[in-house]
């Protein structure tokens, strides 16, 4: 294999295909082989047996609709709230070092640890899980969106300057339009964020989702359980990234 190699769509499919089935083919060996006990590996056939008892005893698919429900809101906020501010400290670098002793700390933040302070604060109802979700996708969209403003190219703002454009003209024409599509890449990113943060959210007087599916299958010890949890969790973020891919591809088909 050459550095970087472009690889052909079908040998990508069938390599993607050969991973997949590699890791299938260690689970089953390892799982029904007995070289790691049950407990704590379970065996494929033991998790697909745990779909009907979920569906049947935790309600799964109403779960599922309440963690896409949770994870979908916390995306939305913190677009509704990352994307103009960081179009606004990208385009206005004033602004972006203002705010900087806030802002940049943010990464660094332990979102596990404002669940005490988000009970205080909003209650055990579903408006804690919301803002746990829209904080913890908030505080990495932010500088994604910033970053994305500052790689426009300068020649596209000194040309357009040279052709007469006022200043907020270049932010419409130039600035939003050309961190468009890195803002679209950063967007399908942040949902995987929110779903790593799901069971976190709903560790806590949670009715119904998947976390709370996963938290009572741990206290129970049934891996099975767990399992089945974690990958309807992966099928969703799987599918919910590609609905974003495909939307990103025809919204800025320009950029290829």
């Amino acid at each position: 294999m050459e550095v970087r190699e472009p690889v052909p769509r079908k040998k990508a499919r069938a390599l993607a295909l050969a991973g997949l089935l590699s890791f299938l083919g260690a689970w089953c060996v390892l799982s029904y082989g007995g070289i790691i006990p049950a407990v704590i590996l379970p065996s494929p056939t033991e998790v697909v047996q745990a779909f009907p008892v979920l569906h049947f005893e935790e309600a799964l698919v109403r779960s599922a609709a309440w963690s896409l429900y949770r994870v979908g809101m916390g995306f939305v906020l913190s677009a509704l709230v990352a994307v103009p501010l960081g179009l606004l400290m990208g385009t206005f670098p004033p602004l972006k070092h203002f705010l900087a002793p806030l802002v940049d700390p943010l990464r660094f933040l332990p979102i596990s640890a404002l669940v005490p302070l988000f009970l205080v604060w909003f209650g055990i109802e579903e408006t804690m899980k919301v803002m746990l979700l829209f904080v913890g996708i908030f505080v990495y969209l932010l500088p994604l969106v910033v970053e994305a403003v500052e790689n426009v190219d300068d020649v596209y703002l000194q040309t357009a300057t040279t052709l007469g454009a006022s200043r907020w003209q270049l932010v419409r024409h130039v600035l939003v339009p050309g961190s468009l599509p890195a803002i679209g890449e950063a967007l399908r990113v942040m949902n995987g964020i929110g779903w790593t943060y799901v069971i976190l959210a709903e560790i806590v007087n949670a009715r119904y989702g998947l976390g709370h599916i996963i938290t009572v299958a741990g206290k129970r010890s049934h891996v099975d359980q767990i399992f089945a949890g974690v990958l309807v969790i992966l099928f969703i973020g799987v599918v919910t990234d590609w609905m974003i891919r495909v939307a990103n591809k025809e919204l800025f088909a320009w950029k290829s």
